[in-house]
């Protein structure tokens, strides 16, 4: 009787295991589709185009994706791969993007790959192409690189640049060096530049958009504005791309007449600014020998809110005022005015009330500031200057930027204000008055 109640005991146990057992072994099989219960509902999805195009000449490629239902114990980046080299750079460190970069192309046919997005067993496919090299009737080598930065216009989206590729100094926009060959580009970039001398073009590619969008990674297509500029005239563009590294610039552009060129620079891309810089170690703009003293009473004034026109994260008021008005007479003052941007924008005209001193270029603070006074060419000033006007004409030789000092504008009454000036100019003379006036023209010539 204990030999069979061993037994028994025996066999209970054994059973007891293998039960055990396929208990355990049934907890590790994988579910319909061989993956385990954690991961069954994980997916890895793309956020980005699954088929990415890019020029002859290359350029910078974004990747993004996102997680569904992930271990949040779990690393949250995929890997990334692909078979060719001329995809270069691939990276996926950061969390939720993969960034490469496709290398020029000198070849005639377009190439394609894949890049392969994986975690674990799950995975997405993006391909990338890159269109062959046209041949080109004519192939240009730019050794100079002019132009100047203009920030945002009304109702366009980017941030303008005019880009001159040229074998010559750029002289002006409205004129070129007599032997010159320019291909002029206006485009449009997510990338706003400083409102000082120094202007870099943005990397990037940009597309020929006659539709005159201002949209980010555009080309200006007005027949105006995109051209090539010989003595024989100009040629505009019917189709145009444009591509920005770190070290070199390519153009490929189409004439209406079918005809191709190719243009390659190579070096800096800060523009060679044709700005007429007013900074005093360059030379004086200033026509004044003396301090300059005015009081106006019963002005006009003009404010026009541009919100961030500059790309600096605040908003800009821009100020015109006039002794009078019906023509353009006497004293004439401009102002970009910069103040923050919880002031309430457009809906509050009294947002421009404050105390303001001319902005360091050697500081970030731009908040009270108004940029120093600056020339564009011989008719377009820019920031801060005061001037004096004969029949709605400027006179140059009674002009002068404001290049330091301080402004105060005060609120009198309803659409009344008043600015004290306190200024030097770029020949060192004071500019010294007090501009009361009333607001005339009120209106928002804001991008946003």
């Amino acid at each position: 009787m204990v030999a069979n109640k061993t037994t028994k005991t025996t066999m209970k146990k054994i059973l007891s295991l293998i039960a055990l057992v396929a208990v355990a072994l049934t907890a590790c099989e994988t579910p319909e589709g061989g993956k385990n219960e954690v991961d069954a509902n994980l997916k890895i999805k793309l956020t980005s185009q699954s088929v990415m195009n890019f020029e002859a000449a290359g350029g910078e490629g974004v990747i993004t994706y996102e997680f569904e239902n992930l271990d949040a114990t779990r690393a949250n980046v995929a890997e990334a791969a692909t078979a060719v080299a001329w995809i270069e750079n691939l990276t996926s460190t950061q969390e939720g993007k993969v960034t490469f970069t496709v290398a020029a192309y000198d070849g005639q046919e377009e190439r394609s790959a894949t890049i392969k997005v994986s975690y674990g067993e799950y995975s997405f496919q993006v391909m990338v192409k890159q269109k062959g090299m046209k041949h080109a009737d004519v192939t240009f080598n730019a050794t100079h690189l002019g132009g100047t930065y203009w920030g945002k216009y009304i109702n366009s989206k980017g941030f303008n640049y005019f880009v001159i590729l040229g074998d010559m100094r750029a002289d002006h926009y409205q004129s070129k060096q007599n032997g010159a060959t320019e291909y002029r580009f206006d485009i449009y970039s997510d990338t706003a530049s400083s409102f000082n001398s120094t202007h870099r073009v943005p990397v990037g590619t940009y597309k020929m958009d006659h539709s005159r969008s201002g949209n980010y990674g555009t080309i200006d297509g007005y027949r105006d504005c995109s051209y090539l500029y010989t003595d024989y005239g100009t040629s505009a563009y019917s189709d145009a791309t444009l591509t920005v590294t770190e070290t070199s610039i390519i153009a490929d552009v189409t004439f209406f007449d079918g005809s191709v060129h190719h243009i390659e620079y190579h070096g800096s891309t800060v523009m060679e600014d044709y700005i007429k810089d007013t900074y005093a170690d360059v030379y004086p703009v200033s026509q004044y020998t003396e301090d300059i003293n005015f009081n106006v009473t019963d002005g006009h004034i003009n404010v026009r809110y541009r919100g961030d026109h500059l790309g600096i994260g605040y908003d800009v008021w821009f100020i015109d005022m006039v002794a009078d008005i019906s023509p353009y007479n006497g004293e004439y003052l401009i102002f970009d005015l910069i103040v923050p941007k919880d002031l309430g924008g457009f809906a509050n005209i009294d947002g421009i009330v404050g105390e303001y001193k001319f902005h360091d270029e050697n500081t970030s603070d731009y908040a009270y500031t108004i940029p120093v006074g600056r020339l564009r060419d011989d008719s377009l000033q820019l920031h801060a200057w005061y001037l004096w006007c004969a029949q709605s004409q400027v006179d140059m030789s009674q002009a002068a930027p404001m290049t330091s000092g301080t402004v105060k504008v005060t609120k009198n009454d309803s659409y009344d204000y008043t600015f004290e000036i306190d200024s030097t100019d770029d020949n060192g003379n004071r500019i010294v008055g007090t501009f009361q006036g009333t607001v005339l023209d009120y209106s928002d010539q804001s991008c946003e």
